[in-house]
């Protein structure tokens, strides 16, 4: 098995001159019906060729948790019309899951029917009762689909409860999709064969990136750098200030290293730009740390 980090949502502009500065590296994305934008095409036709793997999200979170303006232009039989029209292009694309409660097993079923009766292909079913206290959905799924998501639940931050599940899916042969989890402590341990973050973009709104700190505490594998332009000093601010970080030299000769960016071009102009760069590589390279994770944990072997 080898694990693939999508990045969700993501952006045309920092898609094109990031592959400008790694043409090498394998870029996974993540596309949400629900925040469809006008460069979406783009990535999906024009520069599909940049992409390694591109998944397609129905746009549920959106639907059940954004302005009713924005909910308004979410529904069924539009997502069903884009899945219609890009569908070869996507290696596999989320249902339509609008009922998050642990109860919704047959409403999210039914859409799953109706996407189907359509022509849609590649379709993942998402689960949301973890526990099985109401539908046994990990099991009604394995009996249909080889790819199943673990969707929104009370039970996702649950270590024990997750585990669980993605044993008995691998077990089964099949494949696992965990939505929206990148920490390294929880994927390391977890062969999953999918996951997806936002946080590539996420991070710089808050005005901090990612750095892989392994190599200086194994215990706290990835830190959150925050630049002093995002807000200002507070005592009881417990993240570490990129400027006062022990490694600070160090992480500016790794990101000059890999993507030419300065401290600098950090604070400059395109500031918010040049921090998306730094944080997309981090999940880039996140995934490789991951794979050599899995492979330690004897994944690779368990799980061929």
């Amino acid at each position: 098995m080898s694990i693939k980090i999508y990045l969700s949502s993501f952006d045309l502009n920092v898609l094109l001159k990031y592959k400008e500065m790694r043409p090498e590296a394998e870029l996974n994305v993540l596309l949400s019906y629900g925040t469809v934008k006008g460069d979406y095409y783009d990535m999906i036709v024009t520069h599909r060729d940049k992409i390694n793997s591109l998944i397609l999200d129905s746009g549920a979170f959106t639907y059940n948790y954004a302005k009713e303006s924005l909910r308004e232009k979410i529904d069924l039989d539009g997502f069903a019309c884009y899945c219609q029209t890009f569908n070869n292009q996507f290696d596999f694309i989320f249902n339509f899951d609008k009922n998050f409660k642990a109860t919704g097993y047959d409403d999210n079923c039914k859409c799953q029917k109706q996407l189907e009766e359509k022509g849609i292909k590649n379709l993942v079913p998402v689960v949301h009762d973890y526990r099985g206290l109401n539908t046994d959905e990990v099991g009604e799924y394995l009996k249909n689909y080889e790819i199943i998501s673990l969707g929104m639940s009370e039970d996702k931050k649950d270590d024990f409860v997750v585990g669980g599940i993605v044993k008995r899916i691998k077990d089964a042969g099949k494949k696992v999709h965990l939505l929206g989890v990148s920490s390294y402590n929880r994927l390391k341990d977890l062969p999953i064969d999918y996951n997806d973050s936002s946080n590539w973009a996420q991070a710089q709104k808050f005005g901090y990136v990612y750095f892989w700190n392994y190599p200086y505490n194994p215990d706290k594998a990835e830190i959150m750098l925050r630049f002093r332009d995002s807000e200002p000093d507070r005592e009881d601010n417990k993240l570490i200030y990129f400027e006062d970080y022990d490694y600070r030299p160090e992480v500016e000769q790794y990101i000059k290293n890999e993507l030419s960016i300065t401290y600098r071009d950090l604070y400059g102009h395109n500031a918010t730009f040049c921090r998306q760069l730094v944080n997309t590589h981090y999940f880039v390279t996140l995934q490789d740390h991951v794979r050599a994770a899995h492979k330690a944990n004897g994944f690779d072997t368990i799980y061929p």
